[in-house]
């Protein structure tokens, strides 16, 4: 047999409906559209000299992510092109440039960092996959040695939450686009918010780490002292959101959407959807963290957010923590006029705690949740109150301003965590929840759509072209229909299979790469084998499409690691423990040690 190589041919298969997302039409309402459509004006507008516009800071990049959601979230075109997207882009691009000096030290390296990586996987992840990596390997590299990140030059023992918030959010989309994240960093990660969490189930800016898991008071910060912003919901809604997030990373919860059943098709009977009674399981990727107190912390944030949290200008500490602050109190303005701390920054976050913790029950998300109708009628009332569509808070206003303010306050109303869920569902079900890809050699995922280039003819012609492949024109060859099905004719359709499985082995790269999801997505369970061997492909590609396809197959949506561009070590890793997973699924198979694992020669 000749030296492995491997590909997916996605697109000679039936039209295979999976699950999918309902658009949630709450957010489309006309009062809500209409608060939004207000803000993007004012984002659209001339921003010069507004708080955090400047060349240098990350504004633009904020600001042209919200323009891009708002394209994307109600479908409207034009959304990459749009002045404020390219300038965001632009800016994103120098702040992978100065972030990867080794002596950049500007204090909001990694929010930025963070932030750049955020807009690149949302806005166009295959575009920029080497930038991605990069800013990903950054934000991975400058881990503090308690797990948290925080500026340059900061305390070692100390951790900035509102900085690794972001970082949390980074590193989540990055390992669901397929991007390499330690488990370990995430691990480091979930323990440190595990540790710095206080009894009550909030967090302070910076967490007061007692090294221990032992929940201790986040009042002052725990090296330099000083105020630690405790009890206001910006600072919990950090921890709370980025655990929820970790620990459905790390998959001691669930972080699936619950799937809204399509009108069934033909589905090959080996690819078992997820149904409402299925009920997640736990798998966690690490033993370093511990999941009973994981699930206390859980449980313990899930109350203090019940008990207070407000869609209100005024951060109502006094009422909850005046006889524990007692004389420190007056020092601190806990009085019953004290401003909430960066109010729409919380709502932003709030959103994505509130979206995580649905997920983690498995709740369904198209249901127009009451917080998020009290938000919006908050939202509504701020907004009145300025001529110009904007929202400004009046504390911290002369850090953040009207432009950021409203960036976070429009992000909240277009649930922007929950498209975020929403598209990495569809993009990651192998491509697009039941679309089908088009020309697998050099496709790419845009705007939830596979883009490629057209070949045309019937399948036997496909299979043909196929199999003569001229791998130097095969980039330009024009893209397969959307729709290919195979023959109706069992004795044809079992002969068509034989050859797409056959390109597994003996195909050029291209082929090869095409021939993979085809030939998974056919056979589903049965294909398993073969898709083992297909990660062992020298051509990356290709073994890129057999990881998808078993994390397809088996529902795995993190599967068992496997980078972009592993080494032959890390194959070797991810072989033997999806074997071990196919052997508990099918006792009885027989897989080969050598060779192409239960293919004979």
């Amino acid at each position: 047999m000749n030296e492995r190589r491997i590909v997916v041919f996605a697109l000679l298969l039936l039209a295979v409906s999976v699950p999918g997302i309902s658009a949630q039409e709450f957010m489309k309402s006309g009062r809500v559209r209409a608060i939004v459509d207000k803000g993007i004006q004012f984002l659209e507008s001339d921003l010069t000299g507004a708080a955090q516009m400047s060349p240098s800071a990350y504004g633009h990049i904020l600001v042209g992510y919200t323009v891009y959601k708002y394209h994307d979230i109600y479908q409207i075109p034009g959304g990459k092109n749009h002045p404020k997207v390219v300038a965001g882009r632009e800016r994103a691009l120098q702040a992978l440039k100065d972030v990867s000096q080794a002596n950049y030290s500007q204090e909001k390296k990694y929010y930025t960092a963070a932030l750049a990586a955020i807009f690149f996987l949302d806005t166009d992840p295959d575009a920029h996959r080497s930038e991605i990596a990069q800013l990903i390997k950054v934000i991975q590299d400058g881990q503090k040695k308690n797990g948290a990140w925080g500026y340059p030059g900061s305390n070692p023992k100390e951790g900035d939450n509102s900085v690794t918030q972001f970082v949390a959010l980074a590193l989540w989309m990055a390992k669901n686009r397929g991007f390499e994240v330690q488990t370990s960093t995430l691990a480091d990660a979930t323990n440190w918010f595990l540790r710095t969490q206080a009894p009550d189930g909030a967090w302070g800016y910076h967490g007061n780490d007692p090294g221990v898991f032992r929940r201790v008071s986040q009042e002052v910060k725990g090296e330099t002292g000083g105020d630690n912003s405790w009890g206001h919901q910006s600072d919990a809604a950090c921890g709370a959101s980025s655990l929820y997030i970790l620990a459905g990373t790390l998959q001691f919860i669930n972080q699936k959407p619950k799937m809204e059943p399509k009108k069934k098709t033909n589905v090959s009977s080996a690819i078992q959807l997820k149904t409402d009674d299925e009920k997640f399981a736990a798998n966690p990727l690490t033993d370093q963290v511990d999941p009973g107190y994981l699930k206390q912390s859980l449980t313990l944030t899930d109350s203090w957010f019940a008990k207070h949290f407000r869609f209100s200008n005024l951060s109502g500490r006094k009422q909850f923590y005046q006889n524990i602050f007692k004389n420190r109190a007056i020092g601190i303005g806990l009085n019953d006029q004290e401003p909430s701390r960066w109010l729409y920054y919380s709502l932003y976050i709030y959103e994505r705690y509130e979206t995580f913790r649905a997920l983690a029950n498995e709740q369904s998300l198209l249901v127009e949740p009451p917080w998020y109708s009290k938000g919006v009628a908050f939202l509504e009332a701020q907004q009145k109150t300025r001529e110009d569509g904007s929202f400004n808070a009046p504390a911290q206003g002369q850090v953040s301003g009207p432009a950021m303010d409203t960036c976070f306050a429009l992000l909240f109303l277009m649930r922007s965590t929950l498209k975020s869920v929403s598209n990495l569902a569809r993009d990651t079900q192998f491509i697009s929840l039941g679309e089908l890809p088009e020309d697998a050699a050099n496709a790419r995922i845009v705007d939830g759509k596979i883009v490629t280039t057209e070949l045309g003819g019937d399948i036997g012609n496909l299979l043909d072209q196929l199999e003569g492949l001229d791998p130097e024109k095969f980039e330009n060859m024009k893209k397969f229909p959307k729709v290919l099905e195979l023959s109706e004719d069992e004795e044809e359709r079992q002969a068509q299979i034989a050859r797409v499985k056959s390109m597994i082995s003996e195909g050029a790269p291209a082929a090869r790469r095409v021939a993979i999801r085809a030939y998974s997505r056919e056979q589903g369970l049965d294909a398993v084998p073969i898709l083992l061997y297909a990660l062992t492909d020298p051509d990356v590609v290709a073994t890129r499409e057999a990881r998808n396809a078993l994390r397809f197959i088996s529902r795995r949506l993190n599967g068992f690691g496997l980078p972009d561009n592993p080494t032959p070590e890390e194959k070797a890793e991810a072989i033997a423990k999806w074997r071990n997973w196919y052997l508990q699924v099918r006792p009885e198979a027989e897989l080969e040690d050598e060779g192409v694992p239960g293919v004979s020669e």
